[in-house]
């Protein structure tokens, strides 16, 4: 006997967007809601789709307001917009707190030498 045609939800659906915006694989979505892969993505590719990027929009929000500075207005401490700023600046805008320094020229003519270091034992004459 066939296995009777899904019938989405709204229930499922919700399901689906938190689940998505979670960064759940699709083949664990599926399972939890009781279709197959491919039945999920028939039914539910709109909210498959726009579900994580959603909520990285709700997150980089909410994370600019803090390292911007503005969510103070509304309670956050400096030191919370203070990590949220250093986080923002390493993530997006490339920044390190390593320094490595470059000993080459641009046309390659200076660059430093490799120097190896060996270890030599030395027999004593007792």
């Amino acid at each position: 006997m066939p296995t009777p045609a899904h019938k989405p939800t709204i229930e499922k659906r919700a399901e689906v967007r938190a689940l998505a915006s979670f960064g759940t694989p699709h083949e664990d979505i599926a399972k939890y809601i009781g279709v197959a892969v491919h039945t999920l993505r028939k039914y539910y590719l709109e909210e498959l789709n726009s579900s994580a990027i959603k909520a990285n929009a709700a997150v980089g929000k909410y994370l600019f307001n803090l390292a911007s500075g503005n969510a103070m207005k509304q309670g956050a401490t400096h030191g919370d917009c203070r990590t949220a700023a250093i986080f923002w600046a390493k993530t997006r805008m490339g920044w390190r707190e390593t320094n490595h320094h470059d000993h080459t020229s641009s046309d390659g003519t200076m660059s430093p030498r490799e120097i190896t270091i060996k270890a030599v034992h030395v027999k004593s004459d007792d």
